[in-house]
Order: structure tokens, then sequence, then C-alpha cells
């Protein structure tokens, strides 16, 4: 098995909007130094070091791993002291690596399920020292953010997705660093679950079970399952940022989706400002709004498009073409009242207006139109019909 550890497209289409929209945070973060003595006297005190005399396997392990991963850096391992959960965690550090082991997890593990888990964490090292660390300032700019009761919303999905595509990553890793799925698989299910026996073709006929289409529902990390289907996935060469992404949902949208929904509402205002019976100058100025800065809307390109289907979605610096994104129910109302506020924003439109709107939400593939004109409107079963009525496909 031959694989190149990349970051991920998500990786790399937030490095590019945080670098250009909060350029002076990502910097300020980017020239921050890691502070290696205060942590040397914290581990010294509080944790049991693993030298390689007493430890031979773990450190013959840590070494096969960093080769794989291409990565030469001085290895140093420490468990935690007291009957934790099994763990392992990367302490980032400028001129070494330290990975810090809790719970009885080392007892568990044999020499290439070791390997995996130190793939693993070394992996985020990395990611880490790619690009002169401009992912670990990314990283740590969405920590601070995530840290601060202030932050936007669209800040704090962000950093679920940017954790979870972090640990994709690393997963990657451990997949690289041992060269065994199953192998990589066990590992992870020793570290999640604590078991010293595992199934791993098991739990890869779990996942395929399930549809992670819509998304995983992780805080931190991705769901183990889903992790396991992210690896096979990842080896046939398809495309597992679904797994982050989810549907298109207005609700939750990260700083990516926020983006794409601005450009979406763009779009479709100005269809619905240009459409047969809807042309009036004050239409026009309302549409207009939506556009980011407000100015005047261009003409749309190519037919309305469909919101029953899954949308084409516009690649990010270079990223690989996203597979299409379903709309949530969300997004779809959201879709629907946009169109009925342009509708009624001109008065002297009259029935034109309310026609036209309905037959462009045919077009829209927004079925769900009607019933919500109707719930706002109030209109009666005589008024709906004859509105339906004039309805041209």
């Amino acid at each position: 098995m031959v694989k190149t550890l990349l970051p991920l497209g998500y990786h790399r289409s937030v490095l590019t909007h945080l670098r250009r929209v909060d350029e002076r945070a990502w910097a300020a973060l980017h020239d921050e130094q890691a502070q290696d003595s205060a942590l040397s006297e914290v581990l010294l005190r509080n944790t049991y070091r693993l030298e390689a005399g007493g430890h031979p396997e773990l450190h013959a392990a840590g070494l096969r791993a960093a080769e794989a991963l291409g990565l030469q850096v001085e290895l140093e391992f420490y468990q935690a002291q007291g009957a934790g959960q099994p763990n392992a965690s990367l302490l980032h550090q400028r001129e070494r690596a330290i990975i810090l082991f809790e719970g009885p997890l080392l007892e568990r593990l044999d020499a290439d399920e070791l390997t995996a888990v130190c793939g693993h964490e070394l992996a985020h090292r990395v990611l880490w020292t790619l690009e002169d660390g401009a992912y670990l300032a990314v990283d740590r700019l969405l920590d601070a953010a995530a840290g601060d009761a202030r932050t936007p919303a669209q800040y704090l999905e962000t950093h679920r997705r940017w954790t979870m595509a972090c640990e994709l990553f690393a997963d990657r890793g451990a997949l690289v660093a041992c060269g065994d799925l199953g192998t990589t698989v066990s590992a992870l299910l020793k570290v999640q679950t604590g078991l010293g026996s595992v199934d791993p073709a098991a739990y890869l006929r779990q996942a395929g079970e399930l549809d992670l289409s819509t998304g995983s529902r992780g805080t931190s990390h991705p769901e183990g399952v889903a992790r396991a289907w992210a690896l096979q996935t990842w080896l046939a060469d398809e495309d597992v940022e679904v797994l982050l992404t989810g549907p298109l949902d207005v609700d939750s949208p990260d700083l990516l989706d926020a983006v794409l929904l601005r450009e979406l509402s763009t779009d479709f205002a100005a269809h619905i400002a240009q459409a047969e019976g809807l042309r009036s100058d004050t239409v026009a100025t309302y549409a207009a709004g939506f556009a980011d800065p407000p100015g005047p809307l261009g003409v749309p390109g190519g037919v309305v498009p469909r919101f029953d289907e899954p949308l084409a979605i516009r690649p990010v610096d270079g990223a690989p073409i996203p597979r299409p994104r379903v709309l949530t129910a969300a997004t779809r109302q959201y879709l629907c009242y946009l169109l009925l506020d342009l509708a009624t924003a001109d008065p002297e439109l009259g029935d034109d207006g309310l026609v036209a709107s309905l037959t462009l939400a045919r077009r829209a593939g927004l079925a769900e139109y009607d019933d919500l004109a109707d719930d706002e409107l109030g209109w009666s079963n005589q008024r709906r019909a004859e509105l339906t009525r004039a309805v041209t496909s």
C-alpha cells in the first residue's frame, strides 16, 4: 500500500479562508512558539517516562511510524498516572515529538497496533509542520475561538469540522505507519472500547450498513465506525469529506458553508428578480440586498437550479471538486421564504407576482412553497385553486 499523506480539501479551504478574513489573528498565532521547558517540568513531575531501555517495543514502534511518515525528530513517550480511559495524545513541541499514553492502553496493543497508534499521533505533527506551521496556526485560532463565549456559531461549527478533519488525517497516518487497514481499525477499536480482543473485519461490515452522507454527529472525533469507513474509502480513492460537511444546512453552517449560502441566496434572488412576472424596480432593489456587498445583480447563467436534487458545489483553493450537497429541509424552507419575500415585495405586481413565484418554485423543485405561501398569506381554498390554475409549467 502506497498512499501520500496530504491535508484534506477541508483543511486547505479553511486555511485559505481564514488567512484572508482573519489575517492578523492567523499571522499572530503563526508566529507563536511552543514552550518546551514548562511542559518538560510538568511531565517529569506528573508522569512516568517510558525510556527505550525499559520499553524497547514501544520505541521501535515509534521509530517505525516516524520513518514511514518521513519524520526525523526526537521521540519521547510518557504514561499518565491513574487508571483513566485508554488513550494517546501528541504534545506538540518544536524540537521533539511527545506521545502521552493514558490508561491501560499499552498492555492491550501488539507491535503493529502500537505502530498504528504512534503513526496516528505523529501524523498530527506532520500536519502541524506543513507549510511552515500554517495548519497549526489555524488550529490555534479555532481553538481560541471555541473557548470564547462571544464566538459566532459559524466559527464553532468550523472548529468542530476542523478537529474531525484532523482526526481523519491522523487516522491516515496510522494506516501509512503500519501498512494494514485491519491493524489500523483494530488499534482504533482497542483505544475506543478498551477491549483486548476485537474483530476489525466485522467493524468494517458494520460501517457498511450506515448511510454516512448525512455527516458525522461527532463533536471532536468522528464516530469510530465512520473513521473505519473513511479509511477504507480513502484506500479506494473515493471522497470521504461528505463525512465532515453533510448536507448544506442553513441552521448550522461553518465559515465555508456560510459563503456558499450567501452565494446561493444571491444567485437565486437574481433568478427571481428576472423571472417573467416579477421584473420590477422594487423587486430588483430587494434582490440586490442579498448580494455581498449589496449592489447590482448580474444575470445568472443557465437555468434555475433544482433544490430537490444534490446541488453542485464549487471547489475552493484548488481542492478536488466536492460531491454535490443535498439541502436540508431548513435550507429549502429558507429558499422558499426568500422567494415569497421577493414575490410580495412589490404590491403593484399583484397576482402576477404570486403566480410567477409559484411557477418558479416548481422549476426550482421547491414543492413545499405552495403550502408555505398559503400559511403565510392566508389564502382561501378557492383563491389557492385560482392561483394554482394560472401557473405555467
